[in-house]
């Protein structure tokens, strides 16, 4: 009977081990997505951020120019292709914003047009970002009930 007890004792014991590791580990995965999740979530806030400054300057300076450039490096590591060939197209958007800034400085005719439908790609943001940051940026695990 003793030795039963015993038998029965260890492996209750054993189980509860076994319950304790799961839920250290669903912890700590859940820590690591939603460690992700504010990574990436600051990244796209900061590219609409610079996003925001642009379209309300209309003149893309070095200091956001290059603050996109930073943050679309680090986005090649959070977001897939599609996020990351976006980001390479705005960014030449927000060149070719500079370019007809200058033409418009030296008079050229076809700077306020290329200016005024740069502008109108760079405000398309607002609508093609949500789509294509969306995924990544969702809540995909739900919490495990603690039972």
């Amino acid at each position: 009977f003793v030795a039963y007890r015993l038998g029965k004792s260890q492996a209750d014991s054993a189980r509860l081990q076994a319950e304790i590791a799961k839920r250290n580990w669903q912890t700590a995965n859940q820590r690591v997505v939603l460690d992700l999740f504010e990574r990436r979530i600051a990244l796209y806030e900061g590219i609409r951020h610079l996003v925001a400054k642009v379209m309300t300057t209309g003149q893309p300076g070095n200091k956001e120019y290059s603050e996109y450039l930073e943050a679309i490096d680090r986005a090649l590591f959070y977001f897939g292709p599609e996020v990351t060939d976006y980001l390479e197209r705005l960014r030449i958007v927000i060149l070719d914003i500079e370019d007809s800034n200058n033409q418009i400085k030296l008079a050229s005719p076809g700077g306020p047009k290329l200016h005024h439908d740069r502008m109108i790609e760079l405000n398309d943001f607002y609508k093609t970002a949500p789509v294509l940051f969306g995924p990544y940026i969702q809540a995909h695990q739900k919490v495990a009930a603690w039972t």
